[in-house]
């Protein structure tokens, strides 16, 4: 339970309008009362005083002020009372950071342990490299569960683990339990994140490697490569890269930070399985000297004719024939295999349309002529013959070839290392929300109607009836 005030500035009125009744109250004018005698009337009084030490109808009157007082803050009684609930958590890699002890995830653990433990019926969602879902279920049944997890995931999918909770139970409140900010689609949010210092590996490839710096300061230390060592400075919250003779590097960063799972990654190579179809010498030399094999089924595939069919596996097809030529004028720039690739200005051979659907034009001509297609899981060529000489041929064979041996280990991954830092928390709303301000007010005025029935209205009657029972 939690009382909250809605305008707690009313509570530094208190005391001055207390003070003011009460002082109103003392030197309010005495009535005046017929004696017999003076001694009498001060001996009264002396005895009045001696017997009387409580005044009711003051503490009546500084109650009332009290309570009104009070009811102009506006009070709310905040009730927590366990219900359903969706605990979505995170799983990431920087959640293994040790800069909260023991970890971010343990830390993560325990939160999540206390609020499924008082919840009658949860889903547990844990987002990582996937999103896992377990429940609904009474909360104590799912403890096993969070007990056996690990931070291993490269990153993660916070929305989309969010919305399969709510999948799950559409009517529960959502609390995500994370050290990333807070995703605007949950209802509650802790934070995890700790301010520790890491240094990690965040790239890696033939002949460098490069680090991330999360600290506040810059890091000067040693970097393990191949067995030999290699001192390097990396700027605050910044990055800095190492070149190194090895066209297959493995690193290591001497020294502890507050994670681990960055701390070493390697590069290699493995061959690429092709499949081709048909004969080209052009073709199959280049495929050899980007470090291929021939085998089915491949990796990537390479046909000679126009696309009949959406393909399952990328499919290079080059055009059998062609009619005419035109020069390339635009090029469809957002594909990663086009990097490098020089084609404006150059004349190609018009290939057949695809007679598949799915297939959009890669490259065209001033007149708006598609000289080459592309598709989600492949590409349409001119003839091969057109290509062979081009300069761009062998770049973007490169591209689409290079990049499928390049085995890169480790957790490689700026985000993760960067660590996520603290956020204010926003606990989950209250189940149940009482406000006083009207039972405060109703109590006040009672208060006050008593006070009058005592001590004004009972002396008014008397006084009104005093003449009629003297003139019967």
């Amino acid at each position: 339970m939690q009382v909250v005030f809605g305008l707690p500035w009313f509570l530094l009125l208190l005391p001055p309008a207390l003070g003011l009744v009460w002082l109103w109250y003392r030197r309010r004018q005495p009535p005046v009362r017929q004696a017999a005698g003076l001694w009498l009337w001060q001996k009264a009084i002396r005895k009045g005083r001696a017997r009387r030490r409580f005044d009711l109808r003051l503490f009546m009157l500084l109650l009332a002020t009290l309570l009104a007082g009070l009811a102009l803050t506006a009070p709310r009684v905040l009730l927590d009372r366990p219900g359903e609930l969706v605990l979505v958590l995170d799983a990431s890699a920087s959640m293994a950071a040790t800069d909260v002890a023991p970890s971010r995830l343990e830390r993560a653990k325990a939160l999540a342990r206390e609020r499924l433990a008082a919840s009658p019926r949860a889903v547990l969602v844990v987002a990582g490299s996937q999103v896992q879902t377990f429940g609904p279920a009474p909360g104590r049944s799912l403890l096993n569960q969070l007990a056996s997890l690990q931070p291993t995931a490269t990153g993660t999918d916070l929305p989309a683990a969010i919305a399969r909770g709510r999948a799950w139970l559409p009517n529960a409140p959502v609390l995500t339990i994370t050290d990333q900010a807070p995703p605007p689609q949950t209802d509650g949010y802790l934070n995890v994140a700790g301010h520790g210092s890491n240094v990690g590996i965040t790239a890696i490839g033939p002949g460098f490697v490069a680090l991330a710096n999360a600290g506040p300061g810059v890091w000067r230390g040693e970097v393990l490569v191949d067995g030999q060592r290699y001192a390097l400075e990396v700027p605050a919250n910044g990055y800095a890269s190492l070149e190194v003779p090895s066209s297959a590097p493995s690193a290591r960063i001497i020294g502890s930070d507050a994670l681990v799972l960055d701390n070493e990654a390697s590069f290699s190579r493995r061959l690429v399985r092709v499949e081709v179809s048909g004969r080209s010498p052009a073709l199959e030399r280049l495929l050899a000297l980007l470090g291929t094999s021939r085998g089915s089924p491949g990796e990537v595939v390479f046909e000679i004719g126009t696309p009949r069919r959406s393909p399952s596996r990328f499919t290079v097809f080059f055009a059998e024939q062609a009619r005419g030529q035109a020069p390339v004028f635009d090029v469809e720039r957002t594909l990663p295999y086009l990097r490098g690739v020089e084609l404006v200005g150059y004349s190609l051979r018009v290939p057949p349309r695809p007679e598949a659907p799915g297939w959009q034009p890669l490259a065209s001509s001033e007149t708006g002529l598609a000289l080459a297609w592309y598709h989600p899981n492949g590409l349409y060529l001119p003839p091969i013959e057109s290509l062979q000489d081009l300069p761009a041929f062998p770049v973007l064979l490169y591209n689409l070839i290079a990049p499928r041996g390049e085995l890169r280990r480790g957790l490689l991954n700026p985000n993760e290392t960067l660590l996520p830092r603290p956020r204010p928390d926003r606990p989950l709303p209250p189940a149940l929300t009482a406000h006083l301000a009207p039972w405060l007010a109703l109590l006040a005025a009672l208060v006050l109607a008593a006070e009058f029935y005592l001590f004004q209205y009972r002396q008014l009657r008397g006084q009104l009836q005093a003449p009629v029972a003297q003139h019967p």
